[in-house]
């Protein structure tokens, strides 16, 4: 029987990977924090410092929101994933973060709401605004899609962005049936201002975050006194004021800083007191997290 004292091979890897990322990010990690293919789950998600978050599955290296995005991220150890919800006119929800398809699909004037998830298939995801423009293109994916595929080992955030408030029973709906214990998988998330998603999702028990931009909230555009009250985590763009940070800090709850393409801006964002991440830029950002896993894992035998 191994001694009390004896380090596990686990726990050897976990921590020469948490050497190594303090070396090579410059950013504070946790032994615990680390995230395998399997991701992490609500609690656990919350409680790693810091925690990555893909953006639209890693929206400045491939296809937004494609499978194909999700899955890259995925194999690089992110903690959770993010998608904005369109609905088409036969009630599909699927990954669009835009009223049209015309920014990812060079259509024109093609508003999701208004054509059936058939037609909305027809035309797939460019890679035109990443560092591969001429990657392959990738379908749109439906939301059932994606939590069938990673419902039951990432977090994941919810933002139904230019559906109407009409919808949201339905779609909590989906989310309530489609996993169990989904208040462990789903975070409800907006732009702060949308306090009907966040009222909505939290009457189902959810948690809810809603993100601001440092000069909104210095200019009392989008004053923090009046909304942070609806959200259980708050978000902070990583080039927000030091005054923007602090404010958005004094009310105690975890900030996530937003929307990070770099390994340079998530050392700001994490400077600043962000607990957790939501990156643009996986590859970058989560390359030395998953090569020093690898090696470390290969070396240990793990």
């Amino acid at each position: 029987m191994r001694g009390k004292t004896e380090l596990s091979r686990r726990d050897l890897i976990r921590r020469v990977v948490g050497i190594a990322l303090i070396t090579a990010v410059g950013m504070p990690t946790m032994s615990s924090s680390l995230a395998g293919p399997s991701g992490k789950l609500g609690t656990p998600l919350l409680a790693a410092r810091p925690f990555y978050v893909a953006h639209r599955g890693g929206s400045a290296d491939w296809p937004e929101m494609s499978l194909y995005a999700y899955a890259q991220s995925v194999a690089r150890n992110v903690d959770a994933l993010e998608i904005s919800l369109a609905r088409t006119s036969d009630g599909v929800w699927f990954g669009l973060h835009d009223k049209t398809l015309d920014r990812t699909s060079g259509t024109r004037g093609f508003t999701a709401s208004a054509h059936t998830w058939a037609e909305a298939q027809r035309y797939k995801i460019s890679g035109a605004n990443t560092p591969d423009p001429t990657q392959a293109a990738q379908p749109y994916i439906s939301f059932d899609q994606l939590v069938k595929a990673y419902g039951t080992t990432h977090s994941i955030f919810v933002d139904p962005k230019w559906v109407p408030s009409k919808f949201y029973p339905e779609l909590l709906n989906i989310m309530d049936a489609s996993v169990t214990n989904s208040t462990q998988t789903f975070i409800a998330k907006a732009h702060c201002t949308s306090v009907a998603w966040a009222t909505a999702a939290h009457n189902r028990g959810y948690q809810t975050w809603g993100y601001y931009y440092g000069t909104n909230v210095d200019s009392h555009l989008t004053p923090l006194a009046t909304t942070q009250g609806y959200w259980d985590l708050l978000g902070m763009d990583y080039g927000g004021s030091i005054s923007a940070w602090t404010d958005a800090a004094s009310y105690g709850k975890p900030i996530i800083g937003h929307v990070i393409p770099n390994k340079t801006a998530a050392a700001t964002a994490v400077s600043k007191g962000a607990a957790g991440l939501i990156l643009s830029g996986v590859a970058e950002v989560l390359a030395e997290k998953k090569s020093t896993e690898e090696r470390a894992t290969n070396h240990y035998g793990g």
